[in-house]
């Protein structure tokens, strides 16, 4: 609904010729800024998302850029994230000078041209210290409607962060099971290698040995992420323009099935409907599973309430594949500007905030002292950030803080830990998946009444005409 909602008012803005697509209608923006004058003062507004960890956060790194630039006041206000983009969307005739964008909206409002070519603000020095996968999602070519960097290519936002979203296990508790059951610890932790990713036959053997209970509501694992099973299994729901269906691929219908299985065969996870009613996050944070996925925007929040120890592991792929790596989702969003912004003083101060936050190393270290993000610095993300000594990190888990880094690095180091953007950035909206995962539902595949491979073929060809129809309407 909320991206019918958008789309519809999206169109009533292009109608009132307000946008046009690709940057906007009437006088361009400024080629260049002008030095702000530090005598002057400038308002600008900024909305972002997030809970009361998050808003904290931002609020303490917005204090410190307008104790740096008294001249700039920023008007910070943070949404839940339920609601972020229906107030966004509400306010996309008035919007305020800067903004988060998630990177799975970033298309359809770019495409329409609600957000501000912000090319020639920034510098080289100012982009290439940064994780090159992050700042290369704000690109997008107006002329062939494509993303990513490319000749042709503009820039609409400098990144927030790159979240990989891994397993995390909480360690206090697998020790117990450990005891409980008279395991071998050497063995279970030998399998549990944060530089060797397991399979999802070991994973499935870890979870039998702790989860022995069946009668109880508790399970090794509190839920399978849907893209890191397809990714780590060579798979994808679409080709990678997004214009041909590939979830009646073998690789596809095997890493869903994956998922089912765990439930209904190996009864380690919740049934669809225990899910439901207590998510992933909530059940594992009350020790209700072993096993769960955290990413590093989780760490505030881990910090102030979680008792027990915990560290992350790189996700699972399918050991029978031999072309499947452990591939994690990994998340982003955008600093965008409004889209209509001409004033370029009011221009120049929302860069300069966006450049503060996404860019400066001061607040870069500060946002990974506070538990929001990994540095969106390549150099401080490999270099202090994962060392051991690390005067603010030390003692606070997860101590595998590696695995994050290895998942954005995607083919460094350790070329064993991939990650991968979410396939929703790649398309103009998410009524794909809705309608994806309302089929899932629908058929009670995720129960166990209909195989994965029946389900998928079974919505190949509907699947593949709601691409057709996102397509046509670019």
């Amino acid at each position: 609904m909320m991206k019918k909602l958008l789309s519809l008012l999206l169109a009533g803005v292009l109608s009132l010729g307000l946008f046009a697509c690709g940057g906007g209608s009437g006088d361009s923006a400024p080629d260049s800024l002008e030095e702000l004058d530090p005598n002057e003062k400038i308002t600008i507004e900024f909305i972002g998302w997030g809970d009361t960890d998050e808003e904290r956060n931002y609020q303490t790194l917005v204090n410190k850029f307008m104790e740096e630039n008294p001249n700039i006041i920023v008007d910070y206000t943070c949404e839940s994230s339920t609601t972020y983009m229906q107030t966004l969307t509400a306010r996309a005739g008035n919007l305020p000078e800067i903004f988060y964008m998630p990177d799975y909206d970033f298309l359809e409002w770019v495409a329409n041209g609600m957000l501000l070519d912000i090319t020639n603000y920034v510098t080289a020095d100012d982009i290439n210290k940064l994780w090159p996968d992050a700042v290369n999602e704000y690109y997008f070519n107006s002329d062939t409607m494509t993303l990513g960097k490319s000749e042709g290519a503009r820039l609409y936002g400098l990144p927030k962060d790159l979240g990989p979203f891994t397993l995390v296990y909480n360690k206090t508790l697998l020790d117990q099971k450990i005891a409980q059951y008279g395991l071998n610890s050497q063995e279970i932790y030998g399998i549990l290698d944060p530089t060797d990713p397991m399979t999802w036959d070991e994973l499935i053997y870890v979870l039998k040995a702790v989860d022995r209970d069946s009668t109880d509501d508790f399970y090794g694992i509190s839920h399978y992420e849907l893209d890191a099973a397809v990714y780590s299994n060579d798979a994808n729901f679409f080709t990678d323009d997004a214009s041909e269906e590939r979830i009646s691929s073998k690789n596809f219908y095997e890493a869903v099935q994956f998922i089912v299985d765990l439930a209904t065969v190996h009864h380690v996870m919740p049934e669809a409907a225990k899910q439901s009613a207590n998510n992933g996050y909530t059940r594992f944070k009350s020790g209700g599973c072993v096993f769960s996925f955290m990413g590093p925007w989780d760490c505030a929040n881990f910090w102030r309430d979680v008792t027990f120890e915990y560290d992350i592991l790189p996700v699972a792929y399918n050991g029978n594949n031999p072309n499947a790596k452990s591939t994690a989702w990994v998340g982003s969003m955008g600093y965008c500007l409004n889209g209509k912004l001409r004033d370029s003083k009011k221009i120049a101060a929302a860069i300069k905030l966006a450049n503060y936050l996404c860019a400066d190393e001061d607040a870069q270290r500060e946002f990974y002292k506070l538990g929001q993000q990994v540095p969106n610095i390549q150099t401080m993300a490999f270099g202090e950030y994962l060392e051991a000594s690390n005067q603010y990190l030390t003692g606070k888990n997860p101590v595998n803080r590696a695995v994050w880094v290895d998942t954005i690095y995607n083919s460094g180091a350790n070329d064993k830990i991939h990650g991968k953007t979410r396939a929703r950035y790649y398309t103009y909206s998410s009524s794909w998946l809705e309608n994806l995962t309302n089929y899932f539902e629908t058929v009670s595949m995720w129960d166990g009444v209909t195989s994965a491979k029946d389900t998928c073929e079974g919505f190949a060809e509907e699947f593949q005409a709601i691409l057709d129809e996102m397509r046509g309407n670019m």
